[in-house]
């Protein structure tokens, strides 16, 4: 199968696809939840999505070789099928969009403040094009290829510890566990991601328990960054600072100069814009593969021809931040909604129906 990934890269496939804009205003939506216990919040929605992904992994298991745009069909029938196909590749495309506006949310704040919006977009929407196009093996190659990148943010945010209090954080549980259970829901948000499995799973070689473990320890190892990009910011802040702060981490980078780098805050910026990058490729080339399953079509490409440049023109709709929130609000909810409960339906109309499929291969 010239198309297959094998589980090392699908690990890449999601850890890349789930680490992407969340990362730089997650600690500041968990503070205003759970207060300085949101990193706790990060860790149980973490073992949470755990749950989620052996949940999806228990259908697809069923289903070996097929994609969920192929299973669907199969376990609901043709016509509610494709309606289903439909509503899922909107998601996906709306994702896509949701990811551009919070591109240009950032870099238009902090990098390009005179750019238009439609210029910023694009560049992201098109440069991506080229990788989208092709098929899940070079994708995954790309994402190997950019992932030491990660390592680096990582360096960065661990410079703050040389200016750190500890005390900030206590007393550990003060907000209650009832706040840090409602900020679990908007960090379950920020680990989405994980749902690109259900397409790239029929992509993936190997045994089955494999491939459970390839994304298991993506999504373990993007929580632990979050926890530990949120842990961080909070033992960096006060809490008076960090509730004026809408993107801590940045914040944060900006007070550090180099000799060599001036501008911190500008460099972390311009390696996370690869994460977004891959997060938007990731989600556009499982929307452009809904459509193609619903149209029966032999390939993809002919779908980004108007997918792509419908995610620039809907991006561009929101005139303020407050709309792109409330865009953001509704995004995440459909977001919830088709990887918890209608997988899970999904998975109980197979148990009961004891539905199977033998394995294919795509090319």
């Amino acid at each position: 199968m010239n198309n297959s990934i094998t589980p090392r890269q699908m690990f890449f496939v999601v850890l890349q696809t789930q680490i992407g804009v969340g990362i730089l205003s997650l600690p500041f939506t968990m503070f205003l939840k759970a207060k300085t216990d949101g990193w706790m919040s990060i860790m149980i929605a973490g073992i949470f999505v755990q749950f989620v992904i052996l949940m999806m992994w228990t259908l697809m298991k069923r289903f070996p070789g097929k994609t969920l745009f192929e299973v669907i069909p199969q376990l609901i029938g043709p016509s509610a099928g494709n309606v289903l196909n439909c509503l899922y590749s909107i998601h996906f495309i709306f994702v896509s969009v949701l990811i551009l506006m919070f591109f240009y949310q950032i870099t238009g704040r902090w990098i390009f403040p005179e750019t238009p919006k439609w210029v910023l977009m694009s560049s992201l929407a098109l440069t991506s094009w080229y990788l989208i196009i092709s098929s899940p093996r070079i994708i995954a190659r790309f994402f190997i290829i950019v992932t030491p990148l990660l390592i680096v943010l990582f360096f960065l945010i661990a410079y703050a510890y040389t200016d750190v209090h500890l005390l900030y954080i206590l007393p550990i549980g003060a907000s209650g566990m009832k706040n840090v259970l409602l900020g679990t829901q908007d960090a379950t948000v920020a680990l989405l991601g994980f749902d690109s499995a259900l397409v790239f799973w029929a992509y993936t070689s190997g045994k089955a328990e494999k491939k459970l473990k390839a994304v298991s320890l993506a999504a373990l190892g993007v929580t632990l960054f979050y926890t530990y990009a949120t842990f961080t910011t909070f033992i960096y802040f006060n809490p008076e600072e960090i509730i004026i702060v809408p993107e801590p981490v940045l914040y944060m980078l900006k007070a550090f100069s180099f000799k060599v780098i001036e501008r911190t805050d500008l460099v972390f910026a311009s390696l996370w814009l690869v994460s977004v990058a891959t997060s938007f490729m990731s989600y556009s080339f499982i929307a452009a593969k809904g459509i193609q399953t619903v149209l029966k079509l032999k390939h993809h490409k002919k779908v980004l021809l108007y997918t792509i440049p419908a995610c620039i023109f809907i991006a561009t709709l929101p005139g303020s931040d407050l709309q792109i929130k409330q865009w953001g609000k509704w995004i995440s909810l459909s977001g919830i909604i088709f990887n918890i409960p209608v997988i899970a339906l999904l998975l109980l109309i197979a148990i009961f129906t004891k539905k199977k499929a033998g394995s294919v291969t795509h090319e």
